[in-house]
């Protein structure tokens, strides 16, 4: 179960107005009579950190095009070693051997050529129980960075690498959490992502407060789930979630911290500003094992504005800008339609009724969308950039869904490289479903599944369990008591097989035949031979394997 969090966009929105409230200006005094130049600073660490050597940084923002002339910093009134870094418009100096615990004072000199000097200080605490070297990372952070590079992989993304501090503050707020028993009753009001003082394993009260801890002063992101289940299985339940989708795919995203303590998994993003505007679509375009399904558990709810609609709802569909230079965007329509060019009733989030969402569009369709389906999406918004200007754009793609639940999650993380060449396509993917008849369980594309029915011969025919074959094939069976029949539905495709009498319909059309499906105890089996018949699919059997593989 996903519990409390915010979107990306909303955390980036609450961290940057903490980090803008650490920010100050002022105005640079010439010598000489000229024009003054203004400038911005934050420092950090500002607050008791975690680690003994933690990077003791200035940053300062400047409309000065030049460096300056001369810089230097002092710790504790002595002299140390500050590199300045102009890209990164930071001051910074790491000690080489470790604080004492206790207070610090740090000061900076800036000077620019013509400029009265810019002198800037700031204090911090080194913590008692201060660190001097974080913990390499363990196999289960290293298996939630690969499972989240796995989905970053199909998207073309670059992948990201894990950063010590930022795991050490996922891993003492995941401790937190556990410690404090925090949303582990259906009555706790307290969020996944907020600590309080004095309580147990307190490091800061908002995530940009603990990763500083732990030295990380750059803007956060966090994602946080209470959910029982591998590293595997948390990273696809918050990407699945739309609002904690967002962080996965910033393409300017380089670094994260994962943990993974009992229940509680957290995610830290380490954020980076882009210049450049990118937008990311969801499901990726090609994609041919899309979930079908979306069952929320997610807060901030993604259906609190759609009030007569309920869970499950099919798979969110997701736009999102991201980088500088777009101001906000638009809905102006949205269009999902099946392979028959039939449209899917769609829930549409966007900033308009969303407070959650900047730049984003959140589509929904209100009910879950048919296995082994393909669908096409249509958008078009309206997206004002900065400075003003307006421009209309259109965004189209498809996917597939999956046939069986799971099924491409399990094929994601075997070999992503493998799933974006042979499952990112530009067309729908042929699949392959086989079933031993000496077997317990059947494959799906090569993915394994228990039968709840094994296959059984009669009057030397073979015979499969419907219900396994529906599930393999990505249809659903009904049993009709009053026509003796099973029903078995599959998009536009309805096939009635009769256990008592030498026919079948298809679409309402009735068909003879010599292998009619029959009952096994309490349970429909159909005969290989049938099977090609009614499915239109190639069906092969292989007698020294006694292997029926079904291509369709």
């Amino acid at each position: 179960m996903i519990m409390p969090i915010t979107s990306r966009l909303a955390k980036r929105t609450l961290l940057f107005a903490l980090a803008v409230a650490l920010w100050c200006s002022g105005v640079a005094i010439p010598l000489k009579a000229a024009n003054a130049f203004s400038y911005g600073y934050r420092t950090a660490p500002n607050t008791t950190v975690g680690i003994t050597k933690p990077s003791i940084t200035l940053y300062f923002d400047t409309d000065m095009t030049s460096p300056p002339s001369a810089f230097s910093m002092k710790l504790n009134g002595q002299t140390v070693p500050v590199i300045y870094d102009h890209t990164k418009k930071t001051f910074t100096y790491t000690p080489t051997v470790d604080l004492a615990p206790g207070n610090y004072n740090a000061q900076v000199s800036i000077t620019y050529s013509g400029y009265v000097p810019i002198e800037q200080s700031w204090s911090f605490t080194v913590a008692k129980n201060a660190v001097g070297q974080l913990p390499a990372p363990s196999s289960v952070q290293l298996a939630g960075l690969a499972a989240l590079n796995d989905y970053r992989t199909i998207y073309g993304l670059p992948p990201v690498k894990l950063n010590d501090q930022l795991n050490a503050t996922a891993t003492a707020h995941a401790k937190y959490l556990d410690a404090n028993k925090v949303q582990q009753s259906g009555g706790s009001q307290a969020s996944l992502h907020d600590e309080t003082a004095g309580n147990t394993g307190f490091t800061g009260t908002n995530p940009l407060e603990r990763s500083a801890y732990y030295g990380y002063t750059t803007d956060v992101g966090e994602d946080a789930a209470y959910f029982y289940g591998s590293a595997n299985e948390s990273i696809d339940v918050l990407f699945d979630a739309p609002y904690h989708r967002t962080p996965f795919l910033d393409p300017s995203l380089t670094e994260i911290g994962f943990a993974k303590y009992n229940d509680y998994t957290i995610i830290e993003f380490g954020m980076n500003a882009s210049a450049t505007p990118q937008l990311v679509v969801s499901p990726a375009p090609g994609d041919r094992f899309v979930p079908t399904t979306f069952d929320g558990n997610e807060e901030p709810d993604p259906l609190r504005m759609h009030k007569t609609n309920s869970y499950p709802v099919g798979y969110p569909i997701m736009a999102q800008y991201y980088g500088s230079g777009i101001d906000k965007i638009k809905l102006v329509s949205a269009q999902l339609s099946d392979s028959t060019g039939k449209q899917v009733d769609l829930l549409t989030n966007d900033p308009s009724n969303d407070d959650k969402l900047t730049n984003t569009v959140m589509l929904m369709p209100n009910k879950p969308l048919q296995a082994d389906s393909s669908y096409h999406v249509k958008l078009n918004l309206q997206v004002t950039k900065t400075g003003g200007a307006v421009t209309t754009e259109t965004k189209e793609w498809d996917f597939t869904t999956e046939p069986a639940e799971k099924i491409g999650k399990q094929k994601l993380h075997q070999n992503s490289a493998d799933y974006k060449k042979n499952y990112v396509t530009v067309s729908p993917v042929q699949r392959v479903a086989s079933f031993g008849l000496d077997d317990s369980s059947y494959t799906v594309d090569g993915v394994s599944f228990p039968m709840k029915r094994t296959p059984v011969i009669v009057d030397g025919s073979s015979y499969l369990y419907i219900r396994d074959l529906a599930a393999a094939l990505g249809a659903s069976v009904e049993w009709d008591d009053q026509l003796r029949a099973a029903i078995y539905t599959k998009g536009d495709l309805k096939i009635t097989l009769y256990t008592t009498k030498n026919q079948y319909e298809v679409n309402g059309k009735v068909q003879q035949t010599d292998t009619p499906a029959r009952l096994v105890g309490e349970n429909t089996m159909v005969p290989v031979r049938l099977l090609s018949e009614v499915l239109g699919a190639k069906v092969v059997y292989t007698e020294a394997t006694r292997n029926v593989k079904i291509i369709y």
